[in-house]
């Protein structure tokens, strides 16, 4: 063996001994139950329809206690919206190279894009759980646990399917509904802490 490929051969192991090595960040554990999860991130597909528009494409949403933030784009990024600001408090919206705020998600979207639509309730929807600042009726499927359907504000979410995540059964597919609003996201992944 030349001296090339003994420097080679040496290099190679000291870097694969220098990756076992370097530290991980330890995953936090998967809350017990949904109603215990105080951040996520998700991503899937979404699709919009309202008396105007129909849009549809990619998302991904990242929410934590003190920011969210949610992103709509189109194949290849074209066609990018990005939502986000503190829960209840002062948002802002990027669409066509344009950046706005406003007091509230729910006041922004409708100020700049004549949509209404509950961003407060959407947050505890996605999880599938009522969201505590309103009344609501709720349906559950046979096992008596899993929501099948709220109906709360005037608007309709349907759960169409689940996925287990470490034990907790989290919405896969929902559609949200408020005449002429419809909403159907397909979650593709979950990650909550």
């Amino acid at each position: 063996m030349n001296i090339k490929h003994l420097w080679l051969s040496s290099l190679a192991a000291a870097l694969l001994a220098g990756c076992s090595l370097s530290p991980t960040t330890p995953k936090p554990p998967t809350p017990e139950r949904v109603e215990d999860i105080s951040a996520w991130q998700t991503e899937g597909r979404v699709g919009i329809r309202t008396e105007q528009d129909a849009i549809s494409g990619n998302f991904n949403w990242d929410q934590n206690p003190e920011h969210y933030e949610l992103n709509i784009y189109g194949p290849f990024g074209q066609g990018a919206t990005r939502l986000k600001g503190i829960p209840g408090q002062q948002a802002s919206l990027t669409y066509d190279d344009k950046e706005l705020t406003g007091p509230n998600a729910e006041a922004l979207l409708y100020h700049e894009l004549g949509w209404h639509f509950p961003v407060t309730n959407v947050q505890y929807w996605i999880r599938g759980l009522v969201s505590p600042n309103s009344p609501a009726e709720i349906a559950y499927q046979a096992d008596g646990t899993t929501p099948e359907q709220i109906i709360q504000d005037g608007w309709t979410v349907l759960y169409r399917e689940f996925t287990d995540l470490d034990g907790l059964k989290l919405p896969q597919r929902m559609q949200v509904t408020h005449a002429p609003y419809r909403v159907n996201l397909i979650i593709t992944d979950w990650t909550v802490q």
